[in-house]
């Protein structure tokens, strides 16, 4: 079978690194893995097994994760990539599954595992893993870039990574592949996400600046009719949240914002809490909706000052 370069980007969190490097060496196929190469902005020496396989790239100068996925793919030459995120704990057979079912198809350009929770996962973990997991073997349009295994020639032709983006890249990523081919979405293996959400509150602060990039995505590529929602979501929020602060003045202006506040959160806990993967009860799948689209409305409306600044230097 084809041989894989693993790029993983590294920012912090060392020992999450550590056990994403110990699984890639774990891998039942471990003879197909080519190279392990990190991408580092960190100076210091990082705790990493000394092996033949790895490799650490030091990119102080590297604008975006993108970038350093980008250096980390042209450091290699195997036909396959693997893209990891620096806090993955694989599954040992995830090469063995992923690359199989890469070749069972040839227009098929990407394979991404399933999550599954860690041992100790909380109410929140389980959540997000249970969101995770809504569409399972079968085609999708786009992934998160947690773990993916792409051809190198599809890589190639979509230009790599968008390396203007800082986050959401990876969405725009994939859209770009999923106009090449397959983007298949399995069971069949596993990965745990060690730097899930552990709280309400990470999930807040995260959000935030996981949905700054949010409008500056969207150039460039194809917007499918279902996203529109999640994309029209935020500024439904503010405009809800305007409404209650009038209702300061009048009371009819508060109970329409507080129902629009309201309304998105319940139609998204009562869609999950139907789904197979969710274990959570629908009063927890409320509270986190809430907290969930409120703190993307915050990283959205911050986020319109890096589409204004890009809009005046074009």
């Amino acid at each position: 079978m084809d041989t894989v370069d693993f790029v993983i980007p590294h920012m912090g969190r060392p020992e999450m690194l550590q056990e994403t490097v110990r699984t890639i060496l774990a891998q039942s196929r471990i003879e197909q893995v080519e190279s392990i190469t990190v991408v580092t902005k960190n100076e210091h020496r990082l705790p990493l097994v000394e092996h033949d396989k790895l490799n650490i790239l030091y990119a102080p100068d590297a604008a975006s994760i993108s970038d350093q996925r980008n250096r980390g793919v042209a450091a290699g030459r195997a036909p396959l990539v693997a893209f990891l995120d620096a806090d993955i704990g694989l599954a040992e057979d995830w090469l063995e599954v992923c690359a199989g079912l890469l070749a069972e198809k040839s227009d098929r350009v990407l394979v991404s595992a399933m999550q599954k929770n860690s041992k100790s996962a909380g109410r929140v973990e389980r959540l997000r893993t249970a969101l995770s997991n809504v569409s399972l073997d079968e085609p999708v349009q786009f992934l998160p870039g947690r773990n993916l295994l792409v051809k190198r020639s599809a890589h190639e032709q979509v230009g790599g990574f968008p390396e203007h983006l800082q986050t959401c890249e990876d969405y725009f990523y994939t859209e770009q592949l999923s106009r090449l081919g397959e983007l298949y979405y399995t069971s069949r293996t596993h990965y745990v996400h060690l730097g899930e959400d552990k709280s309400l509150r990470q999930t807040f602060t995260k959000e935030i600046w996981r949905s700054e990039y949010n409008l500056l995505s969207l150039a460039g590529r194809t917007v499918p009719v279902r996203e529109w929602p999640s994309i029209l979501l935020p500024f439904w929020m503010v405009l809800g949240f305007v409404v209650l602060v009038a209702g300061t003045y009048s009371r009819p202006f508060g109970a329409a914002g507080a129902i629009m506040l309201i309304v998105p959160a319940c139609l998204y806990s009562a869609r999950l809490y139907a789904k197979p993967s969710n274990d959570q009860p629908l009063p927890f799948l409320l509270l986190f909706y809430t907290v969930y689209f409120l703190a993307r409305a915050a990283g959205t409306v911050k986020g319109t000052r890096l589409l204004l600044k890009r809009k005046l230097t074009e």
